[in-house]
């Protein structure tokens, strides 16, 4: 395991190398070379306290021109690893002991840092052979260590910055600054938070990348979303009449503004406006649009939306720590009813009205059982229902009478004018010992087959 973690540090090291760039001289071909003895270097490995050391080396047979190139990473990759880098920041504990990021992705990512701070390394040397490149890198300790010590201190300076940005914006309630603000603190800071970096603010020592870490955590858990009412009505495949908002507050009462939520249907199904912001009173309106489940009881649910303040470029770790954190959220109960129904129909066979109905008892039950409510009067109805069936007369063979039956069925919302649904049946024959029995077989067939599947596409077009 520790040889495969090492293997994979050096491959990540190797390519941050090669995507920075080095410079390459064209190498010679096998056949043009001249071998001289093995330099001291590769014979015996220097080592010298005041300098990290790097050798590398890639075979021509593999690499081919890109040799020298391949052995110039593998020598910094090598001086890289002799870098020390260890796990102390109780950040980092923490995130690995929730699960957040592993001790080998922290390493991985702290040892590709280490590659980008190599800068002063000298080429001190190089050799090759028919088979392979060789490259020998040093980097002065002191030279190193100077480096560091003025990229700490722009870090800090830079953080310092935006911490006090973060804290002058949720001074004014301003979430969206004020959390950006803390985010830029933080990212400067990432490549030192085992060295535990420690500023003056407001007078006292710090250490700052604790204390970013804290506000970020307080700014998040320190909000309370409150529905305006906790439950509404509402009726499927209609807007949500009632007015919905949701109020952000600070713990002390103060109205949190700028602060960017999403909603969503923990239970139940609708169409609505996912993401809202806060104003500058802390409300935010709650806009859905259509239910499109016909679930009686569905659940809204409104929780804080980082993602648009968070992008998929961050650090591992600055997400691990914002993933940590449990986020308020607050829901609103919707009691979902069916729309009322208008129904206009005509039966009719051969040309008569029928007295005795056969399709609408059948359809009206159907939508009964499932919850929806028949009224008398359209101004009363969400929606209008024109129903149409109409029988014939057909063939007469050895007693035995044939009838075919049409049915058409429409169904339009009253509010918007939009057809929901529409569905037609054409010849659908019965056999009976009289026309007047063959068509009600008819029209009952033809009935069965249009109530079959009614309601599931009437409940697709909601969607």
């Amino acid at each position: 395991m520790k040889f495969l973690f090492n293997s994979l540090c050096i491959g990540i090291v190797i390519f941050s190398i090669h995507c920075c760039g080095s410079s390459s001289t064209p190498s010679a071909t096998p056949q043009n070379i001249i071998e001289k003895p093995k330099p001291q270097w590769l014979v015996d490995y220097p080592v010298d306290p005041n300098y990290y050391t790097g050798i590398g080396s890639a075979s021509k047979n593999q690499y081919g021109t890109e040799a020298q190139k391949s052995a110039q990473d593998l020598a910094l990759a090598d001086m890289a690893s002799q870098i020390t880098v260890t796990v102390t920041s109780d950040i980092i504990t923490t995130l690995i002991e929730k699960g957040a990021i592993t001790e080998d992705e922290y390493m991985a990512t702290a040892r590709s840092q280490a590659v980008a701070d190599l800068e002063g390394h000298e080429l001190m040397d190089s050799y090759q052979d028919q088979n392979y490149f060789y490259v020998y890198y040093r980097l002065s300790k002191a030279q190193y260590a100077a480096v560091q010590a003025r990229k700490r201190q722009v870090a800090l300076n830079l953080s310092t910055d935006f911490y006090k940005k973060a804290q002058e914006a949720i001074a004014l309630s301003n979430f969206s600054e004020s959390f950006s603000a803390a985010i830029q603190a933080f990212i400067p800071l990432i490549p030192y938070l085992n060295e535990a970096l420690a500023t003056e603010i407001d007078g006292k020592s710090v250490i700052l990348s604790n204390e970013i870490n804290q506000f970020i955590q307080v700014l998040l858990t320190d909000i309370t979303l409150s529905p305006n009412q906790p439950s509404a009505a509402a009726k499927l495949g209609k807007p949500v009449i009632e007015k919905l908002s949701m109020q952000a507050q600070s713990s002390n009462g103060m109205a949190i503004r700028n602060l960017p939520l999403r909603v969503n249907f923990k239970k139940g199904a609708g169409e609505l406006v996912e993401s809202i912001n806060t104003g500058g009173r802390g409300f935010a309106q709650l806009q859905i649009t259509s239910i499109t489940s016909g679930e009686k009881l569905q659940i809204l649910e409104t929780t804080i939306d980082l993602s648009g303040l968070i992008n998929d470029s961050h650090d591992p770790i600055l997400k691990g720590i914002i993933e940590t954190i449990p986020l308020p959220s607050a829901r609103i109960i919707l009691d979902v009813t069916n729309p009322t129904i208008y129904l206009e129909s005509s039966e009719v066979f051969d040309g008569e009205t029928l007295t005795q109905l056969q399709v609408e008892p059948r359809l009206k039950n159907l939508f009964i059982e499932n919850g929806f409510h028949f009224v008398k009067s359209p101004d009363q109805a969400d929606w209008q229902m024109t129903l149409r069936a109409s029988a014939n007369k057909g063939t007469e063979f050895s007693g035995m009478f044939t009838a075919f039956a049409d049915v058409s069925l429409s169904l339009v919302d009253r509010t918007t004018g939009d057809e929901i649904y529409k569905d037609s049946i054409s010849r659908e024959k019965g056999i009976d010992l009289s026309y007047a029995n063959a068509a009600n077989k008819a029209l009952n067939n033809a009935s069965e087959k249009l109530n079959a599947s009614i309601l599931p596409e009437i409940m697709k077009s909601l969607k």
